[in-house]
């Protein structure tokens, strides 16, 4: 069985093979999409003509929007650039379940917080790791049944470090995705596009956290995150 550090490595490896992939995609793509833009804003539309100012205003709505997702695609392969500070690591997932809240209430999920009463110190960066923390507390909530959904979240001391654990009973994960888990752009959603979870996974990279998940289907899945103490 390959250790976490190791698990982490070949995820990070996939992770960079595919952000090469993006920036070249996204520079093939840029090309025609300027000469598009740039066309659009030469057009002279008479006022009087409605149906082609209709048609230029999809042309350049649609062009931003192309150039939106692919900042945002080029954003989410970049290294994450963390500012870090000695943080609590209470303080971080309150504020992640804050973030959640609304779908935790809205789902009607039982949630139980069990944290140490002293300081669970850390090195990090506070929005970013709060961003890892909810891409995972998200995921393990659309896991679960409304009004039956049980969300654990805990720190525990072991050694020089501290691990966090989010804890749901949902459907769990077969074998076959949880060897994909992890990688950009799988997922298992209807309408999801598969960065939540890599995106987390580039930020506790930075943050030279590693990573354990256990899951047994129609039980549910527990993510472990290992933290060096500061």
């Amino acid at each position: 069985m390959l250790k976490r550090s190791e698990k982490a490595n070949l995820l990070l490896e996939k992770l960079n093979v595919t952000g090469r992939l993006v920036r070249m995609m996204a520079h093939e793509v840029r090309n025609p999409l300027n000469n598009i833009m740039l066309s659009a804003e030469q057009l002279d539309i008479p006022s009087h003509n409605e149906e082609s100012k209709v048609c230029l205003d999809i042309i350049n709505r649609n062009s931003k929007r192309i150039e939106d997702i692919i900042a945002e695609l080029l954003n989410s392969f970049r290294p994450a650039e963390v500012v870090m500070e000695r943080r609590m690591l209470q303080s971080i997932l309150d504020e992640s379940l804050e973030a959640a809240s609304d779908r935790i209430t809205l789902r009607h999920i039982e949630l139980k917080r069990d944290f140490p009463e002293e300081p669970a110190w850390v090195m990090a960066d506070n929005k970013k790791l709060k961003i890892a923390f909810l891409n995972i507390i998200i995921n393990a909530i659309e896991a679960m049944k409304d009004n039956e959904g049980q969300l654990c979240v805990s720190i525990k001391k072991k050694d020089q470090q501290y691990i966090v654990s989010i804890e749901d009973n949902g459907t769990g994960i077969s074998d076959e995705n949880l060897s994909h888990l992890f990688e950009p752009y799988f997922t298992s959603k209807q309408n999801g596009m598969g960065l939540g979870l890599s995106s987390a996974l580039n930020i506790l990279q930075s943050h030279n956290a590693t990573f354990d998940v256990q899951t047994k289907l129609t039980k549910g899945t527990v993510f472990r995150l290992f933290f060096n103490m500061a």
